[in-house]
């Protein structure tokens, strides 16, 4: 009898210990906020419409730097970029009346995706033409830039000077183009 007595003590024990336990587990249930689903669907979304808009704000940023860079590059392979830039100057020295005495092409070099197509220029003429010629040269439609340039007074009392301008065209490299 006390084998018994003691064997439903036990039971009963397990019982409260399973009710305690159903009890507990309902309460923590219960007290624990549930996740709203609908609130972070909403904050999925809104960080995906973040990430398009700065998606296609970054495409533009690029198609814009890629235009620029276009339009102050040549086209064409790199032997129609000296008779380009020999018209160019050209037509420059007539503008600024002064006398053009060499044109030549200088060492190619290449920097990240730009082909530097570098070339030499001689002018005669007046200081001041002159100073407006290279000014003239840097103009972003010209496709050219200034590197160097040295002055030397050409004849003793006047204003007439030699300067030999160091320029540079820029072009896109073949495998840039592909990219």
């Amino acid at each position: 009898m006390k084998a018994n007595v003691s064997a439903e003590m036990g039971t009963r024990i397990a019982l409260w210990i399973g009710v305690l336990g159903i009890v507990a587990g309902v309460a923590f249930l219960a007290l624990v906020p549930k996740p709203n689903t609908a609130l972070i669907y909403a904050k999925q979304k809104a960080q995906e419409q973040k990430i398009l808009v700065q998606g296609v704000k970054t495409q533009k940023e690029y198609d814009d730097l890629h235009a620029t860079v276009a339009k102050q590059t040549w086209n064409g392979g790199a032997q129609d970029v000296g008779p380009g830039a020999l018209q160019s100057m050209n037509a420059l020295a007539t503008k600024y009346r002064v006398k053009l005495s060499g044109f030549r092409p200088e060492r190619t070099t290449q920097a990240s995706s730009l082909n530097l197509l570098p070339y030499s220029v001689t002018a005669t003429g007046g200081y001041t033409d002159v100073l407006g010629f290279v000014k003239a040269i840097e103009n972003p439609d010209n496709k050219l830039a200034v590197d160097s340039i040295q002055i030397a007074s050409s004849e003793a009392n006047t204003d007439q000077v030699i300067a030999t301008i160091g320029i540079t065209a820029y072009q896109v490299s073949d495998e840039a183009k592909h990219v």
